[in-house]
């Protein structure tokens, strides 16, 4: 508590600028994590990108409340193109 006075909750940048930033994130994030698959686990490089992405994943936490925010599926195919494989 601060001299008082009630603390308030103030976002330091609008929705859209946080949307704006976390998209900016997204390819460098796919690349770190793609990355990932061709480092041997336990490497200093693995475990420096894996910090990374986890920083990018809770910057999208503490931005707009979702750290699963890179986690949802983007090539997904339409739900108009379901059971049309032309099998």
């Amino acid at each position: 508590m601060r001299h008082g006075h009630p603390r308030k909750s103030r976002r330091l940048m609008t929705r859209e600028v946080a949307d704006r930033l976390l998209e900016a994130l997204r390819p460098t994030r796919h690349l770190l994590t793609r990355t990932l698959a061709d480092i041997p686990i336990g490497r200093p490089e693995y475990r420096q990108i894996d910090r990374v992405v986890q920083e990018i994943d809770g910057l999208a936490e503490i931005l707009i409340g979702d750290v699963t925010h890179y986690h949802q599926k983007v090539h997904s195919v339409p739900v108009s193109d379901m059971g049309h494989g032309g099998e």
